[in-house]
């Protein structure tokens, strides 16, 4: 062999190089989350990087502050062996809205973006060029020509002082999108059987939760609700006068639900009353979200000719309380299931076993966000 042909031969691909997947990112109400992916070729992806990091403020001061988010985005990235600069980021929630909409089909996408920008004009304040859409089709179950879709819509401005701070923090951001677009794609990762099925996600969060339908491979819709585990610790705390902080750490321990937990503290925990104790203080609350719940139950069956939801999984900060998905099946009368760790789909990048916590259901946008163009390995 020649010593050109040897050269071609070193920078020629290999089948086994590895792709790295950009970082996802997630700047959720009290931390930023990091993941990053990466795969062998024909190989399932596996975890090369994760993160989370307390804020020391209040996230609007971050995003308001050039300095401090470039700081904190370092400091992320410095805390795992993340690769390169490329990222995938969740837009805030609080920068964007999400509307379902009826729009009539007209042949080709540029058509049926036109349709839908029609729609939207009529449906927002001010000139149309002030906002940044983007829409999600869902296939149509119906015979005329009447269609749905679910439309992002951003302020314009904000979302380029966003895209302004990711720059000036040397983020190379590949694509923006919303929190229920990545946690969609994970949830579709996690039931490959699923064809057709409605699933329902409950995302909960410190200070509000979000109900997220999604129905095959279509994302039907998402809502807020007034459902977070801030107002539910303060009920605790007023009711047995204590600190919210003991509250919280009774509540860890205890949980919402008996027969979780087969083991002597448990067993004492019960045995002296706390979980019915504790049931009874947050069924109440629980019971609104469970009425929201139906709401979207009511709209799967709807819209897509009278199906019901199959699944619904519970995660985030609530996914972490021992019950918390007994008390919900019990009071929707549909099996809630958790999903405590995002990343089960995934090996550590050593192929190391991992018999420690992995605990972190609050990282599941930041792991939809980086499995976007690492599908091809899944």
């Amino acid at each position: 062999m020649s010593v050109v042909a040897k050269a071609a031969a070193l920078f020629r691909p290999r089948a086994s190089s590895v792709k790295i997947g950009p970082i996802g990112i997630d700047f959720s109400l009290e931390a930023i989350h990091l993941v990053q992916l990466q795969a062998a070729a024909g190989k399932a992806p596996v975890v090369r990087a994760r993160t989370s990091l307390a804020f020391d403020c209040p996230r609007r001061e971050i995003l308001a502050n050039p300095h401090q988010f470039r700081s904190l985005v370092k400091r992320a990235l410095d805390a795992g062996q993340f690769h390169g600069r490329k990222a995938v980021i969740a837009i805030p929630s609080g920068m964007f809205r999400t509307i379902s909409i009826n729009y009539q089909s007209a042949p080709g996408k540029d058509q049926q973006a036109a349709a839908i920008v029609r729609v939207m004009k009529d449906r927002l304040d001010g000139e149309l060029s002030d906002y940044v859409l983007d829409y999600l089709p869902v296939k149509s179950r119906s015979k005329n020509d009447e269609r749905l879709a679910l439309v992002a819509v951003s302020e314009r401005q904000r979302i380029v002082e966003f895209l302004e701070l990711a720059r000036k923090a040397r983020l190379d951001v590949q694509a923006l999108e919303i929190g229920p677009v990545a946690i969609s794609r994970l949830v579709g990762a996690l039931s490959k059987e699923r064809d057709s099925e409605n699933v329902l996600v409950i995302n909960s969060g410190r200070r509000a939760s979000f109900l997220t339908l999604i129905s095959g491979n279509d994302l039907l819709f998402d809502q807020e609700v007034a459902f977070g585990e801030n107002s539910l610790i303060q009920r605790v705390a007023e009711t047995l006068d204590m600190s919210e902080e003991m509250a919280r750490d009774l509540v860890l321990r205890t949980g919402v639900r008996s027969g979780g937990r087969p083991d002597p503290v448990a067993d004492t925990i019960e045995d002296a009353g706390l979980v019915a104790t504790m049931s009874e203080i947050l069924k109440p609350q629980f019971l609104k979200l469970v009425e929201e719940i139906k709401r979207v139950f009511l709209y799967a069956a709807a819209e897509t000719r009278g199906g019901a939801v199959a699944h619904v999984y519970l995660l985030g900060s609530i996914a972490r309380w021992p019950g918390s998905d007994g008390l919900l099946s019990s009071l929707i009368g549909t099996e809630v299931a958790k999903i405590p760790d995002p990343l089960a789909l995934f090996s550590p990048v050593t192929g190391d076993s991992d018999t420690g916590d992995n605990s972190a259901p609050e990282i599941v946008v930041a792991t939809g966000a980086a499995m976007r163009g690492m599908q091809d390995h899944a």
